[in-house]
């Protein structure tokens, strides 16, 4: 049988976890320290993949968007919904849920958004 890349991958995660003798030596070696100190309110606002989408986006761009710009970037991220249900969902979901969490700021009036630095 022809092992596929991915697989390759995951065998080796695997490996490197299975030769750890300790979760804190599995933990270090996978990186995961930071993610067991993140509080549970803070988990629960990125736990929606849109969310991290729209952080990652806002930190790459470094400016202020438009809600229809991120509308755009996240319907061409996922062919599942189309602009204007993204759109929705930015408005009734996520933009409040990251505004209360003080990722983002969020001026309804104008309809921009930046990252908080």
């Amino acid at each position: 049988m022809v092992e596929a890349p991915n697989d390759r991958r995951r065998t080796e995660a695997t490996a490197s976890v299975n030769r750890s003798t300790t979760v804190s030596d599995t933990v270090e070696s996978l990186g995961l320290g930071v993610l067991l100190h993140i509080p549970p309110e803070i988990h629960d606002v990125l736990a929606a993949e849109p969310r991290q989408e729209i952080v990652a986006y806002l930190y790459r761009i470094e400016r202020e968007v438009a809600i229809a710009e991120l509308a755009d970037y996240l319907a061409a991220a996922d062919s599942e919904f189309d602009r204007q249900r993204v759109k929705t969902n930015l408005y009734h979901t996520h933009l409040p849920k990251l505004d209360t969490a003080e990722f983002i700021r969020w001026n309804r009036e104008s309809g921009m958004v930046r990252l908080v630095r």
